[in-house]
Formats: C-alpha cells, structure tokens, sequence
C-alpha cells in the first residue's frame, strides 16, 4: 500500500468522525498530519471515484458523499490505486514467462482474492466503532 492510499484511509476516517460536517483542507491536514498539497490531490481523487463531496470557495470544504457504513476499505483502496496485487504477474499474466508452470501463481490469485474480500467487508464504520472481526 502506498502513502497516498495510507493518508486517503486517514482522510476518509477522519471525515467519517465528522459525518454531517464540512471539514476545511486544512483541519484534515492538521489533524491526520498529511500534507496539504499532498491532501488536495487525495481529496480529487476521492471526489472522482464518489466517496467525497468538495465544494470551493471561502465557504466550501470536503464532506462525506456517502455514509461511513456504505464506504469500505476496498472502495478507497481503489479509488487511489486502481488496481489491488500482491504480485505484479497477478495483474497481467503476460509479464511472468512463468506463470503457466509457476505453483506459486494460482496462490497469489487466491491470496489477492481473499484480501479483495475483506476489505469488502471492512466499513468506516466498523472502523470507528472497533468493530471488525478478523
């Protein structure tokens, strides 16, 4: 996992606190100790995939466009990686010349599959209420 999806976790945590509210940019920042210019790009992003409302201007701010319980790990994950591998032949088979005789590649598809699962189930939710079960 990369920074940016780290510090898009913490943001979408920290909105998920602050459900109804609109957070400034720079209280987000503050507060889960992620740059500001790194956050915009985070906060666009987030936007584009539809897990954030943005509005500018003196009175605009970032706001859930969904409730903590309808937004996993998996959508945020997504929304800045794009893809989730463990293994770059799990992404495409052409890149391993190996991967038709390989006995450790069918493992990654598992492995991959079930990490996709769960953080399928794992909401914002449950996060802030330490309710996930492992």
């Amino acid at each position: 996992m990369t920074r940016e999806t780290d510090y898009a976790i913490r943001t979408v945590l920290c909105l998920s606190k602050k459900e109804n509210y609109t957070s400034k940019a720079e209280e987000i920042s503050r507060e889960m100790q992620i740059p500001k210019n790194f956050l915009i790009k985070i906060l666009k992003q987030l936007e584009r995939a539809g897990l954030l409302k943005l509005k500018r201007g003196v009175s605009g701010g970032v706001k859930l466009a969904k409730k903590p319980k309808d937004i996993t790990l998996y959508d945020v994950i997504m929304a800045i990686e794009k893809a989730i591998t463990l293994n770059r032949c799990v992404i495409n088979r052409e890149i391993c010349n190996l991967s038709s005789q390989c006995p450790v590649h069918p493992i990654w598809f598992k492995v991959r599959n079930k990490l996709i699962e769960a953080l399928k189930e794992i909401n914002f939710l449950s996060l802030l209420t330490q309710d996930v079960t492992t």
